[in-house]
């Protein structure tokens, strides 16, 4: 047996003599580019051209792009069918956020743009590169020299390919030889006019494959584009490249063709040698030149590519290498003596045995094998397998197998071990170096400590399909700092949050684990072993073995109120709408407003949600409500569902969709003694013109509890500005912090005018509902510890000075055990990067904390728990829309797109010494139970 650093040395060479670069040259080229316009960063725009005589089918073609660093990522698949003709165009446009502004209607479009100083390139649809270009040294594509970098500037520039006297774009290998610069830019889609050829001849590329040491013939065809009245003749000589032939690879030609008058083409032979063993792939040229008649040259040179198909014998990771596309693609491959590891339904994976296992931790010893039938080999097989490397999505997998069991029952290969440390939480140290998972595809992995982070997405016909999973046994919680691959603000001190790299999905039916369309619940913890894959661009976990630990239930309900308590809560209700639309937008969001019987299901759906699992709150503060007559019809369905009587109180806001902040009020245990608006008319301006500050103004609830010798307390209802612009730039991020900042600022002075207030000082104030903020800052503006008087100005970008509110507030959720710390789920997309590769690259549900209670000093000494509901955020999607037929109080599943919270005071004087949290000076979050 050799050792392993020998077998590395082999492999070095190996890879050094086999590496297959794309070396014809394509019809089908990039004919003029934009990466940045008018509009910004995504307004780009890809031109494609066929310079060829016939028609090009482009199903299955992928445009893909590269960063500065060489990192890649498909950004469009062509769709069946697509073909270009002769001499036409196809406009290829980004539709993201700011996207293609022009004019040209595009003929396909994508969502993830190009880097300034990255690449693209044109992919066949087996995946082999037809065209590519470059604007850095350290793109992954570039031909010859790589194009300048046209910089950051929004201005209508790109690049244009050179033509030759016949009009076909300029294609000699070299992006600085083919390129100029083009300002404005001038694209064409498949309506412009085809550009009209003259006669013109064009050499059309050839390929063989050698399997043995005969000889055999490349045929080279050369094509007039119409016949000529008189003949044609034009010079044809080859020329070496990498195959030559001095070394035998073939034999010389020169000569000259004669193409008849009415003909069209022109045939001749290169007499290639074959080989007796394993080899690189070569190429040698054809140029043409020396045209005698009425003709030009459109295309005069040509790539005879000579494909060694003789099989080479190597280990998995060797065909695997460091990358997702294999060094040895395309290549027949023997491997010998691998271990089969994983079984499904249309492959099965084989892994090197730990002796012969290389000592490169970047490459993987695993690989999957495609059968398209159920394979007839069974764990723990020894194997022998002659194949042909392919690349399936990014997954590098051998098809096309000879199968050979030479022998049963080995010893599986050690696992690798999934928890705290691997796969890496630490984007700047993943674990396979530019990502965090290709080193280990087609291995074994064993995870101890498993949880599933969300409940089953649906794909396609699967309504129970891929779960989410963490190998950790924790939550994908948004944790603290400036949102990943967004640059930190100036004068900001915080870190960048990691964007949990160490978060991928679970397939668990793929290879027969659980039966398939077994539905999740997220927070179920798992044991299990199985194979990393790779799935349609994106790392995928798929279990060969599990075992449930815990099974999480839906819904989880909080735990009933103690009969000393008196109990606050908040729900954002998700746009409970009436019928009419009497507003500037409607209240659904969408097109129009929900009917009659939709209005009522989604009635009984809060309903059950409010009774059954926040366990009816004697205060309830309630977000995204439309109108007081559709809360009243709220309070009615809880009188008939549940022993309880509620009031509803509602004033409305200025929201142009009409949404509003609310409360439902035990009126059975509550007596309400004013509801009012805060700050309600309070303006600023808006970008030249006067603006509420408020959409939702905070409103205001005094209550006494009578049972509690008619303790008082007041709740403030909260609904802030929406985040979804603060991450990203311009003057529409700019305007929505500042708005932001300004609604902090002022709910902060009026909280601490009820702090100041002598009446209402030691009254136990809760402000709670939805503050569309976390419990940390996000970079720009902490919404929340600037109303809880906790503002820190070296952590946000808009400085506040001293803070309004003292004594400050304090969050109940440092309360809350870390992992049952969330409110909101909120799926980031991270774009094409760490290996991902799909529609939206790197996708990462995250846990967050949208709502919050914060508390004063005298609701903190009477506070006992806080508690999250959970039937919205924790189900897979299909039962999203099945409980909406349920007939208990299952239908709570999917009543908002928030988890709902309850906090529980007591509602005895102090002074009777009853059970009270021990935990509320711990400013670092103890889970502590009560």
């Amino acid at each position: 047996m050799r050792s392993k650093h020998t077998w590395r040395a082999s492999w070095a060479a190996l890879a050094g003599l086999l590496v297959i670069l794309p070396l014809q040259a394509a019809d089908l080229t990039v004919s003029q580019f934009r990466l940045r316009g008018p509009a910004g960063g995504n307004d780009e725009f890809v031109e494609v051209y066929n310079s060829g005589v016939t028609p090009l089918d482009l199903s299955g073609y992928k445009l893909n792009a590269s960063n500065a660093s060489g990192t890649t990522g498909t950004r469009l698949t062509f769709p069946a069918g697509i073909s270009v003709a002769p001499g036409c165009y196809l406009l290829l446009a980004n539709s993201g956020s700011a996207g293609y502004s022009g004019s040209v209607v595009p003929d396909l479009k994508y969502g993830t743009g190009v880097t300034d100083d990255g690449g693209l390139a044109l992919l066949s649809a087996t995946g082999q590169i037809v065209d590519q270009i470059g604007l850095s040294a350290g793109s992954a594509y570039k031909a010859g020299t790589p194009l300048a970098s046209l910089g950051s500037s929004n201005t209508d520039q790109g690049y244009g390919r050179k033509t030759n006297a016949a009009g076909v774009p300029q294609n000699t290998g070299d992006n600085s030889a083919d390129f100029v610069k083009v300002a404005p830019t001038v694209p064409h889609n498949s309506g412009s006019t085809c550009v009209a050829q003259g006669r013109s001849l064009s050499i059309a590329d050839a390929t063989v494959g050698i399997t043995n040491a005969s000889d055999v013939r490349m045929p080279f065809t050369v094509t007039l584009s119409e016949p000529s009245p008189a003949d044609i003749t034009v010079h044809a000589a080859t020329a070496d490249d990498t195959a030559t032939v001095a070394a035998g690879d073939y034999d010389a030609v020169d000569t000259t063709l004669t193409l008849p008058a009415g003909t069209t083409t022109a045939a001749f032979d290169v007499v290639v040698h074959g080989k007796s063993t394993a080899g690189p792939d070569k190429a040698f040229r054809v140029n043409l030149d020396n045209v005698t008649g009425d003709a030009t040259i459109a295309k005069g040179g040509a790539i005879g590519a000579i494909l060694n198909q003789i099989p080479v014998n190597a280990e998995i990771w060797q065909i695997q290498g460091r990358g997702q596309i294999s060094p040895l693609l395309g290549k027949r491959v023997t491997t010998h003596g691998n271990i089969v590891t994983a079984v499904g339904p249309a492959g099965f994976t084989i892994q090197t045995p730990d002796a012969r296992a290389d000592d490169d931790a970047l490459t993987s010893n695993g690989i999957y094998v495609f059968t398209s039938t159920q394979p007839t080999v069974a764990i723990g097989d020894v194997v022998d397998v002659d194949a042909t490397v392919d690349n399936y999505y990014n997954l590098p997998e051998l098809k096309s197998a000879t199968v050979t069991v030479t022998s049963k029952r080995a010893r599986l290969p050690r696992a690798i071990a999934f928890g705290n440390r691997t796969p890496s939480a630490d984007p700047t140290a993943l674990s396979c170096g530019e990502t965090n998972f290709q080193c280990f595809v087609g291995m074994r992995v064993t995870i101890d400590d498993g949880m599933i982070t969300t409940g089953n997405r649906r794909f396609s016909s699967e309504p129970f399909a891929e779960v989410f999973i963490t190998a950790n046994g924790q939550r994908s919680l948004r944790k603290p700092g400036v949102r990943y691959t967004v640059p930190v603000p100036d004068g900001v001190t915080l870190p960048n949050w990691s964007g949990n790299p160490e978060v991928l999905k679970m397939n668990t039916a793929d290879f027969g684990a659980v039966a398939a369309n077994t539905p999740f619940v997220a927070g179920t913890t798992f044991r299990a072993e199985g194979v990393i894959s790779y799935d349609f661009g994106a790392y995928t976990f798929i279990p060969t073995k599990i075992q449930i630990v815990h099974a999480a239930p839906l819904p989880r309900p909080v735990d009933p109120k103690p009969f000393f308590a008196v109990r606050v809560g908040a729900l954002n209700t998700e746009r409970f709408c009436d019928t009419e639309f009497n507003t500037t937008f409607t209240c659904s969001g969408g097109s129009t407003e929900p009917t009659a019987d939709e209005v009522k299901l989604k009635t009984q759906r809060l309903s059950a949600y409010v009774g059954s699992v926040l366990k009816l709150p004697d205060i309830l503060s309630v977000e995204e409500v439309k109108s007081l007559a559709v809360l009243q019809g709220l309070a009615k369905q809880l009188g008939d569902d549940y022993p309880a009587r509620y009031e509803a109180y509602l004033i409305p806001g200025h929201d142009p969709s009409g949404i509003n902040v609310g409360f439902l009020v035990r009126s059975d245990r509550v007596r309400v003694l004013g509801v009012r608006q805060l700050a309600a008319d309070e303006t600023w301006q808006d970008q030249g013109g006067t603006s509420f500050i408020h959409d939702h103004p905070p409103l205001l609830l005094t209550a006494e509890v009578p049972s509690a010798g008619r303790m008082r307390v007041n709740v403030i209802s909260v609904h802030t500005k929406a985040r979804q612009n603060v991450d990203k730039t311009g003057t529409t991020a700019d305007r929505d912090r500042m708005k932001r900042f300004l609604q902090a600022k002022s709910l902060a002075t009026q909280v601490q005018a009820l702090q100041t207030d002598r009446t209402t000082a030691q009254i136990p104030l809760l402000v709670v509902g939805d503050f569309n903020s976390y419990e940390f800052s996000d970079g720009f503006v902490d919404m929340v510890n600037l109303i809880a008087g906790r503002y820190d100005d070296t952590q946000n970008l808009l400085k506040l000075g001293a803070n309004i509110v003292k004594p400050a507030l304090w969050n109940a959720v440092e309360s809350v055990p870390r992992n049952d710390r969330y409110s909101f789920l909120f799926t980031e997309k991270f774009g094409a990067i760490q290996g991902y590769t799909g529609t939206n690259g790197r996708e990462v549900p995250t846990h967050q904390v949208l709502d919050h209670a914060l508390l004063n000093n005298a609701a903190r000494a009477r506070f006992l728990r806080m508690q999250y509901g959970r039937a919205d955020l924790d189900a897979p999607v299909q039962s999203l829309d099945d409980s909406a037929k349920a007939t208990d109080w299952r239908k709570a599943i999917g009543a908002s797109d928030h988890d709902g919270f309850v906090v529980d005071l007591l509602a005895l004087p102090l002074g009777l010494g009853i059970l009270q949290s021990h935990d509320h000076d711990d400013r670092n979050g103890s889970e502590q139970h009560h």
